[in-house]
């Protein structure tokens, strides 16, 4: 079969060796969705491509796309936006990189899904911007725009099961079941949480386009609303397997709250463990 020349945007979500001189690049773009690509001679010190399949770089990409072929041909790419300042910041470049894995994660090769390109592309801009401690709240809420893109929108504002409001200090979110439940319908159903945290997500749900002004600060029980929100994605992946950039994540956060001092939801007295079952 032919082969076509492609002109799309794009965001390199992960690169690797192939060969003495040339990548193995996975990039999502704006017109076929996921795509792996050869860039020949990448590695070379005067290569075209230059610095601009880093990862998180958006690129305008040109290829050659063949039906048949699981992997294609990388022809030329340009940079149209670098993010030095996610390289630059540990904390920024791990909620960066876990963004780009959650998209290679959780789809397949050749399905255009524009709203989740724009999901992506919005989140590391916003990384690039938001105060510290807005991060993790930003990343919450691609995590949730990540769910509805795909499909899979969690309820969090009614019970999935007796569709009460949800209300009270105590709440419970279950993965399987798609969202929140009541104590009621909840009692060792899933990840126990503190209302105020469901809430919190809730609330995040609810913002219909980022803003600095739109994400609040993250709450004191950062843990239990990691968990909710990993279990959700890790068990609507298709049994792909563990999200390795969460795990991460999740490391480095905990770390940066112990050295601050603050108060994380998956630690604590044992009326305030987390429920991960």
């Amino acid at each position: 079969m032919p082969r076509s020349i492609v002109k799309t945007k794009a965001i390199v979500l992960r690169g690797q060796r192939l060969g003495e001189t040339s990548k193995l690049v996975t990039l999502y773009t704006q017109d076929y969705g996921k795509i792996k690509v050869t860039a020949k001679g990448a590695r070379k010190p005067k290569s075209k491509f230059g610095g601009s399949l880093e990862l998180m770089n958006e690129v305008h990409a040109v290829c050659y796309l063949r039906d048949e072929r699981d992997l294609q041909t990388l022809s030329d790419c340009e940079t149209l936006h670098a993010r030095p300042q996610l390289t630059e910041d540990l904390e920024r470049l791990s909620f960066g990189s876990a963004a780009c894995e959650l998209i290679d994660h959780l789809t397949i090769e050749g399905e255009a899904n524009r709203r989740l390109y724009l999901c992506l592309a919005g989140v590391l801009e916003g990384l690039s911007e938001v105060e510290s401690e807005q991060t993790e709240p930003l990343f919450w809420y691609y995590q949730l725009r990540v769910s509805e893109a795909l499909g899979y929108r969690p309820e969090l504002a009614q019970c999935v099961s007796c569709r009460k409001e949800l209300v009270g200090p105590w709440l419970w979110f279950s993965a399987a079941s798609g969202g929140g439940l009541c104590p009621a319908c909840g009692q060792g159903n899933g990840i126990r949480m503190a209302g105020q945290s469901l809430r919190h997500l809730s609330h995040l749900q609810e913002v219909r386009s980022y803003s600095k002004e739109a994400i609040p600060a993250t709450p004191g029980r950062r843990g239990e609303i990691r968990a909710a929100l990993r279990s959700f994605l890790e068990y609507h992946g298709g049994g792909r397997g563990p999200l390795r950039a969460l795990e991460f994540l999740e490391a480095v956060t905990s770390r940066t709250a112990a050295a601050a001092g603050g108060i994380d939801g998956a630690t604590g007295g044992a009326e305030e463990q987390v429920d991960t079952r």
